[in-house]
């Protein structure tokens, strides 16, 4: 890696290439890429002192630049399908195989709550002095895209993601692994595909095993690696108590957080668990806990106008979705409103019955149309199919903070949900509240 000196990354707006271009430029790497469209990402990239194209046009191969390359780019399409098979252009996941043969790995893996549970280790080593690297698909507060190059003695704290079996080959020093659940199936075809391809993984982890067995897939899977394992149950290593008590070696610690839901109390129990592993003291790891903010659009807080407060969540899992709302619910002194953006055609068509039952937890749910993250449509899927009594269908999100604004009051939540750009969505409801 070191002999390039110039890094081109296509698709460096999306949230796993562009934590890699903030980890490179870090370097004193001349990091430059393309993107289909400007964004929030790209701006921060720019601020970040990395120009982002948004024309292939001119793109030229050259044997001194390292190309890495997003699965989202019809990479054949480009100047670059004569040389993949060179050793300078890397698919992601080649790229993440290379970095951890040369680097202590720390890995955070799972379905869901791997972005914030990575964030929050490396924000946990970070307050503690230790200045690791990280790499992981979001956005904080503290330090922006989710990349950084730290001490070179230090471990990189990334992100080990299953999509497209990304993680198969990367080498794992320590890894946690906060669940297993239905997703990708447009990828593996069947859910004890994935399933192995976790195990995979896990049993190759050559150090620390970290596991959440609250998580059946977890509890039942068979493996030789010596584990801790973290549950709300009495099986487990290190005991949770909800709303936010872990017990430890028969010690009772008591955690404070800015993060609503039991969720995400339980990925803290994980994470305290791994940076133990690694030299950091329990009480110093819930007192950084208690600083840590977030990742954007994890049940991130927007905003409130005229006592209605409004938060914005990439949700776009059954699973997920029925954690948020439930997790909001309890923090909902009226009602809670969810407008939700399902995500590609294919999740939409597999998980219908999972999605409407979680949606239906709200007390009321306004479905958007689908966002196809690149997806040709599915005859037959479309948002409309989940009207009931409590979810309406608006075909368009224009038409949503009209439609709120004869319904919300005082003391209820308004949450945007979903992994496209309903992210915009929820300033504009700000407004349009503000305005009326």
């Amino acid at each position: 890696m070191n002999k390039y000196k110039e890094v081109y990354i296509l698709g460096i707006g999306g949230s796993g290439m562009s934590s890699i271009a903030k980890y490179l430029v870090q370097q004193n790497i001349d990091v430059a890429g393309y993107d289909q469209r400007k964004s929030f990402i790209t701006n921060q990239l720019n601020q970040d002192g990395i120009k982002v194209d948004f024309n292939l046009s001119n793109l030229k191969y050259s044997k001194k630049i390292l190309y890495i390359y997003s699965s989202a780019i019809s990479i054949n399409e480009t100047t670059l399908k004569d040389y993949l098979d060179s050793d300078n252009v890397l698919s992601r996941p080649e790229f993440l195989n290379i970095l951890s043969k040369e680097n202590k790995i720390i890995g955070i893996t799972g379905t869901h709550g791997k972005t914030s549970t990575t964030a929050l280790l490396a924000h946990i080593f970070h307050y503690n002095e230790r200045n690791v690297s990280y790499i992981f698909g979001g956005i904080t507060s503290f330090h922006g895209i989710g990349g950084h190059y730290g001490d070179q003695d230090q471990p990189i704290i990334l992100e080990t993601d299953e999509a497209f079996n990304t993680f198969k080959d990367i080498n794992i020093d320590d890894l946690l692994v906060t669940n297993i659940d239905v997703d990708h199936l447009d990828y593996f075809k069947n859910f004890k595909n994935l399933l192995n391809a976790f195990k995979h993984v896990i049993e190759n982890v050559k150090g620390n095993l970290v596991l959440n067995f609250d998580d059946q897939n977890l509890r039942e899977l068979k493996t030789s690696n010596n584990c801790i394992s973290y549950s709300s149950s009495e099986i487990a290593d290190i005991q949770i108590q909800y709303p936010n008590k872990i017990i430890i070696e028969n010690e009772e610690y008591v955690v404070t957080t800015k993060l609503i839901g039991n969720h995400f109390i339980s990925n803290i129990a994980g994470a305290i668990a791994l940076a133990y592993l690694n030299g950091i003291k329990i009480e110093d790891s819930i007192e950084a806990v208690e600083t840590f903010p977030g990742v954007k659009r994890r049940t991130e807080y927007l905003g409130s106008i005229k006592g209605i407060k409004l938060y914005d969540d990439y949700g776009h899992h059954p699973t997920e979705i029925a954690a948020t709302i439930s997790a909001l619910k309890e923090n909902t002194i009226g009602k809670l409103y969810v407008i939700f953006q399902p995500h590609r055609y294919t999740r939409t068509k597999n998980g219908f019955e999972d999605f409407r039952a979680s949606l239906s937890k709200a007390d009321e749910t306004i479905v958007v149309d689908i966002y196809p993250a690149g997806e040709e449509p599915i005859p037959g899927v479309s948002s409309k199919n989940f009207e009931n009594k409590k979810i309406k269908y608006l075909k368009s999100m224009r038409m949503v903070p009209s439609y709120l604004s004869t319904r919300v009051t005082e003391n209820d939540i308004i949450l945007t949900l979903g992994a496209g750009d309903i992210t915009l969505l929820g300033p504009q409801i700000l407004k349009y509240l503000d305005e009326i």
